[in-house]
């Protein structure tokens, strides 16, 4: 049986791989690579883009966060928004500036994707997606009722 160390090292070894994926995006832009992941965020999780969402659901620290949305509504790729409700939040979108960069974002993350998935097949593809959505439930319902505290 796959132990927590085993899975925390693979996602930890996923993470790094795709860091490593955007890296050349990020040359190529003169862009940190966490301000493109952050962009890439908010544009593929419009319904999670708080800096709040991004610390939780990328595992970032708030202040590096904060420094790299200042950095791009300073430089016009996103624009922040009044959250309907709730006027201590502000939602953050993409603007037209950013779109080039996050086609080119999205092209990298599909690459990244198939060359993880690279030798798997449907199959087992569809067994994974269950166990991963299983685990998320799992986790969640761990969170929420703090069953193991």
């Amino acid at each position: 049986m796959i132990t927590i160390q085993e899975m925390n090292g693979h996602a930890r070894k996923i993470g790094m791989a795709y860091e490593m994926t955007l890296l050349p995006l990020a040359m190529e832009t003169d862009m940190p690579h966490t301000a493109i992941s952050i962009l890439l965020f908010i544009a593929n999780n419009p319904d999670f883009a708080t800096a709040r969402d991004i610390c939780e659901m990328r595992g970032l620290k708030r202040p590096n966060v904060s420094a790299h949305v200042e950095r791009l509504v300073q430089e016009g790729y996103i624009e922040r928004r009044a959250v309907p409700g709730d006027r201590r939040k502000d939602a953050l979108v993409c603007t037209e500036k950013a779109t080039k960069i996050i086609e080119l974002g999205r092209a990298r993350q599909i690459q990244f994707a198939q060359a993880v998935l690279d030798g798997i097949s449907e199959e087992d593809r569809d067994v994974m997606e269950r166990c991963f959505m299983q685990m998320n439930n799992n986790i969640d319902r761990i969170i929420r009722e703090k069953v193991l505290l």
